[in-house]
Formats: C-alpha cells, sequence, structure tokens
C-alpha cells in the first residue's frame, strides 16, 4: 500500500492597518492563536512613526519587527537599493537578503539558506506574484505567494488540485487599503527555527517593506 504524501505546512499573514496607521501582517499555521505578527517602522523613530500616523508612509522601507506568541522578535530592516538585514531582539544581526532578479537569504557566517525565484509558469498575474523557493541544494523548499488582490487567496487550479483537502483558509476576504494584502507560505518540508524566521522576514519585507524578490516586482 503507497503512503500518502504529507500536505504542504500553509503559513498565510494578512495585512490590515493599525490605529496608527501602521501596517501590520499577522500570521497563521492553521485555526487559532496567530504564530507572529510583524509591523511596520516598529524600530523607527519618532519621526518616521509621525509621518506613518499621518498617513504619508504606507508601507515600504523601515525599521519593521515581528513578534512570535512566545515573545521572541525578529527586526526586518528593509533598505532602498541595499539588502534588508534580519536582526534578532538585542540587534544581532543573523542574515541578510540581498535582492535582484532572483533573491537569496544568506546567513552571517556566509551560508546560504535559501533562494527566491520566479514561477517558471506564471509569476505575475493581477491578484499575486508566486515565487519559489529553493534550498542551498537546489532543491524546493516551498512556494511563497505574495497576494495583490483578494481573489488572491484562492488558490491556482494546480495548487487546488493538488492540496484542495488541506487547506483552512479558503474565503476570499474584501480588498483592504493597502499595498500588498499578504502573503501565503505553502512548506514542502518540515522547517528549523532560522529558518523560520528568515522566511517570516522575508514575508515582513515583502508585504510591509514593499521589497521586489523576483524581476516581476520591479
Amino acid at each position: 500500500m503507497n503512503s500518502q504524501p504529507d500536505p504542504p505546512t500553509v503559513i498565510e499573514g494578512r495585512v490590515v492597518h493599525k490605529k496608527s496607521n501602521a501596517l501590520q501582517i499577522t500570521f497563521h499555521d492553521g485555526p487559532g492563536d496567530p504564530i507572529a505578527v510583524g509591523v511596520q517602522g516598529a524600530g523607527d523613530g519618532k519621526g518616521k512613526k509621525f509621518g506613518t500616523l499621518l498617513g504619508f508612509k504606507n508601507g515600504g522601507t523601515g525599521n519593521h519587527r515581528l513578534t512570535y506568541g512566545e515573545g521572541a522578535v525578529v527586526g526586518i530592516a528593509s533598505r532602498e537599493g541595499a539588502p534588508t538585514i534580519l536582526t534578532r531582539g538585542d540587534g544581532t544581526e543573523f542574515a541578510t537578503i540581498e535582492r535582484g532578479p532572483t533573491s537569496s537569504a544568506v546567513l552571517t557566517d556566509g551560508g546560504e539558506l535559501f533562494t527566491f525565484v520566479a514561477d517558471a509558469e506564471e509569476a505575475m498575474t493581477l491578484e499575486l506574484f508566486r515565487v519559489c523557493v529553493f534550498g542551498p541544494s537546489g532543491e524546493q523548499v516551498g512556494r511563497l505567494d505574495v497576494i495583490r488582490r483578494a481573489a488572491g487567496w484562492t488558490l491556482s487550479q494546480a495548487a487546488q488540485a493538488a492540496w484542495q483537502e488541506y487547506f483552512w483558509f479558503e474565503n476570499a476576504g474584501r480588498p483592504l487599503p493597502v499595498p500588498i494584502l499578504g502573503t501565503r507560505l505553502s512548506l514542502l518540508r518540515p522547517i528549523t527555527g532560522i529558518e523560520r524566521d528568515v522566511l517570516l522576514g522575508a514575508c515582513v519585507d515583502l508585504a510591509i517593506g514593499l521589497r521586489p524578490y523576483i524581476a516581476d516586482m520591479n
């Protein structure tokens, strides 16, 4: 009897505006409490935060912050024309994401962790961008969808045929007044803690920092 492949782990991050006008992305890997929350400009100074409050800065570069339910913090420094820097709560840098036509996440010791590559069949639609995530040995770790319109929360036909029974976020939400509605990370294998930090940091960088990871995003 052939065993069935394990279903993918799906982490969805949905973006809303806080009362302060800052963007907030909340990550779930299933029903229940969120696993982490990312906030625009949480590490910025008062001047930038005031600009966000007045509505002058609707996402973009800045010192964003991801906080897990257990309290661990990851800083995401989204920068213009320079790699994104990921730090621990104490400010220690542990990885950078170097962007280009494809993008790479590199650990501080120089080891490459992930490569982000445009989907070979359809990297961009009106509803979403499709990015494939590969490990250092060339194996595919998962897919990362960047949702542009509410209809993008509905799976593509190919993914739906393979994985339909495993998804619990099936209803498209209403369009929100935000540049990117969120991200959907579909993982094909278990990931380590540092891999999770980098991937969720990348989701914050994409959805709140508005950084392009593939050429189609420019």
